[in-house]
């Protein structure tokens, strides 16, 4: 770790030992990690080549929702993009880095009529994991907007994909998991995005318990079906182990009632993964990831 902290000292990077990742997720739920470093956007790709060289592990994380930390935490290096968080306009396209919040980046477009991006509104998380996810709702998939992402791959090297060559598809923007999204362009319209998104939120506040401590869904729909639905239909709404609860108001929703650990969750899965095959015959797939060890 000390050639880290070094290189982090010599750029003026933030970085913390030893530090809790349950701050660092919307569940909180979570161990420690070694160490968690506040990349800024032009050394991310150095960083990452003085982690290699230490031999080390790492993680790259946004805003920590859509995220299952493990209750041993993370043996290596969490890079946090918080400080990556540029947002650039010219006419129609916008740049936005990494970790850009979607909800700074929805208000963004909000307050200069552009439209296009009106399902992002009440979505959690950063630009990067939305991205990587091909996060959505109402329909509406961040895909639908974007025209670019620039990326770093294994090899660190910066490469910069056009949407129509690479492989989205729900829920997955086809990008290898070990890539790392830099940031991405968008290509918006002029509009009147305000009573859309208004709506959308209204909607996502009566329907999804967005005030609570979780993860966002926890499985991905399987296709026909709504994975809350099914789990609603089984009976397990409010179902608890330990401080996890499934959500009264909406099942596809694990909340942290307390204080909550990842084992807890992961059996929740388990029994409602179980229950939902054995009813209907249908598997329910994770849509959240999962850090670390499952103790």
């Amino acid at each position: 770790m000390r050639n880290i902290e070094i290189f982090c000292k010599e750029k003026g990077i933030i970085y913390k030992k030893n530090e809790p990742l349950s701050e660092y997720t919307t569940l909180r739920v979570g161990g420690q990690a070694d160490l968690i470093v506040f990349s800024e956007e032009d050394s991310i790709v150095e960083l990452i080549e003085v982690i290699k060289n230490e031999g080390l592990a790492y993680y790259v994380i946004g805003g920590g929702s859509n995220l299952l930390v493990s209750d041993s935490g993370f043996r290596g290096v969490v890079i946090n993009t918080k400080r990556m968080n540029r947002i650039d306009i010219e006419e129609f396209k916008i740049r936005a880095s990494a970790g850009v919040k979607l909800q700074r980046l929805a208000a963004f477009v909000l307050k200069r009529s552009l439209s296009g991006m009106e399902g992002l509104v009440g979505i959690p998380g950063t630009v990067g994991g939305a991205v990587k996810g091909n996060a959505g709702s109402f329909g509406y998939e961040i895909k639908d907007s974007l025209e670019e992402v620039e990326v770093i791959t294994d090899d660190l090297e910066i490469k910069v994909l056009k949407k129509q060559n690479m492989n989205f598809k729900y829920r997955s923007s086809g990008l290898p998991e070990s890539w790392i999204i830099k940031s991405a362009r968008f290509n918006l319209k002029s509009g009147e995005p305000f009573q859309k998104m208004k709506e959308f939120l209204k909607k996502k506040m009566e329907t999804q318990p967005l005030k609570e401590r979780s993860a966002g869904c926890v499985f991905k729909n399987p296709e026909g079906h709504s994975a809350g639905a099914l789990i609603d239909k089984a009976g397990l709404k409010g179902m608890r182990i330990g401080d996890i609860v499934v959500s009264s108001v909406h099942a596809n929703y694990f909340i942290n009632a307390g204080s909550g650990k990842a084992s807890d969750f992961l059996r929740l899965m388990d029994i409602v993964r179980e229950k939902v095959f054995k009813l209907f015959s249908i598997e329910l797939e994770p849509e959240i990831k999962i850090l670390g060890g499952i103790l």
